[in-house]
């Protein structure tokens, strides 16, 4: 994606390590820091795992890696990134990182803007413009505060919606997939992610939904004469998907897009042609946000107020506030939602969007 740079333009890195979810919910703080500075070399700092995201975006001109999950993370490591991060002889950086090492790295770089969140000592003495860190609000809002450090007005959460562009050439191959799959109607179409990333997996925060309840959702959506149904997955997903596309007979209405979508660009260009995603805490739950397309999620161990924005076509379920729930619990064992409460969610918000687009025509 490198763009070429001209003469005495600014060079601007931002950073912000995480998921490619994590990345979408970063894309309000990058279009703030575009507006500020439109003709500026922007370049991202990212993990290996999230690269894909510069599919869904064309505000960054360049993206360069650095595994910061790695464990053991050695000094030696950490001198790589900063010798990664004085190569690019950038103006000014702006990091949502919020560790003491960030701060005294963005220090030793030299770079002379440095931009962070006042989250410690350390940060609050060595950058040189601290944001106040709200971690009770909409992720985008809370990582689009830093854009306040760059004269762009802080915005609201309802205001903070990711905003994804799709290749065309995944757009063209995705809509001969769904050419191929359903003969034209006028159905509403439903995209089902089971999955959610390995990541977390790891890290015991179970966000996956039984198989079973799964199954018993397809099948009670299959009943309806006025639905087709699109399963996705990716290969994070290669288990969940293994279990359960055995206890499913594709055909009437159900086609697998499993092995279609070769890219994250193809899954958002598959949610595109789609009139609703079911699915839960994951990274194509925030890649429908950023395309505008409605979404019943399912959340267990993770808070929705921070990961949904506040609006109606975006609708999150669990089987009880996240406040009453036992600290075992939030600490991750899954989703426990009922698949008949799930059903009803999906049909309403059909309706409502069908509502919503009859009042616009």
């Amino acid at each position: 994606m490198d763009r070429p740079l001209q003469n005495k333009t600014l060079k601007i890195l931002t950073i912000n390590f995480g998921g490619i979810g994590d990345e979408i919910l970063f894309l309000p703080t990058l279009e703030s820091i575009r507006k500020a500075h439109p003709s500026a070399h922007l370049t991202l700092l990212l993990e290996p795992r999230s690269r894909s995201f510069e599919q869904v975006t064309n505000l960054i001109d360049a993206t360069i890696t650095f595994d910061i999950k790695k464990r053991p993370l050695l000094p030696t490591d950490l001198l790589q990134l900063l010798s990664l991060i004085r190569s690019g002889k950038y103006d000014m950086v702006i990091s949502s990182g919020g560790s003491p090492q960030v701060a005294a790295l963005l220090f030793m770089s030299g770079i002379k803007e440095r931009i962070g969140y006042a989250s410690n000592n350390l940060a609050r003495n060595l950058l040189t413009k601290q944001i106040p860190l709200n971690k009770n609000q909409y992720a985008a809002a809370m990582y689009q505060d830093l854009a306040t450090g760059v004269g762009q007005p802080k915005l609201s959460a309802s205001e903070c919606i990711p905003r994804a562009i799709l290749k065309s050439d995944s757009l063209k191959r995705m809509e001969v997939f769904i050419s191929n799959a359903f003969a034209s109607t006028k159905k509403h179409r439903i995209i089902i992610h089971p999955g959610t990333s390995r990541l977390a997996v790891q890290k015991n925060i179970i966000k996956t939904w039984n198989n079973n309840n799964w199954v018993d959702l397809i099948n009670k959506l299959r009943a309806r004469e006025d639905l087709e149904i699109v399963i996705a997955g990716g290969p994070d997903d290669e288990e969940t998907i293994a279990a359960l596309m055995p206890k499913l007979a594709t055909g009437n209405g159900l086609v697998s897009a499993i092995g279609h979508t070769k890219s994250l660009a193809d899954l958002g260009a598959l949610i595109s042609f789609c009139d609703l995603l079911i699915c839960v805490d994951s990274a194509p739950m925030h890649l429908a946000v950023a395309l505008g397309t409605p979404v019943v999620a399912m959340f267990g161990p993770t808070d929705e107020s921070l990961l949904l924005p506040p609006l109606p076509k975006f609708k999150a379920l669990r089987d009880k506030p996240m406040s009453e729930k036992p600290r075992s619990m939030q600490d991750g064992l899954g989703v426990h939602v009922e698949p008949d409460v799930v059903f009803q969610a999906v049909i309403n918000q059909l309706n409502e969007s069908q509502t919503a687009k009859a009042s616009r025509a």
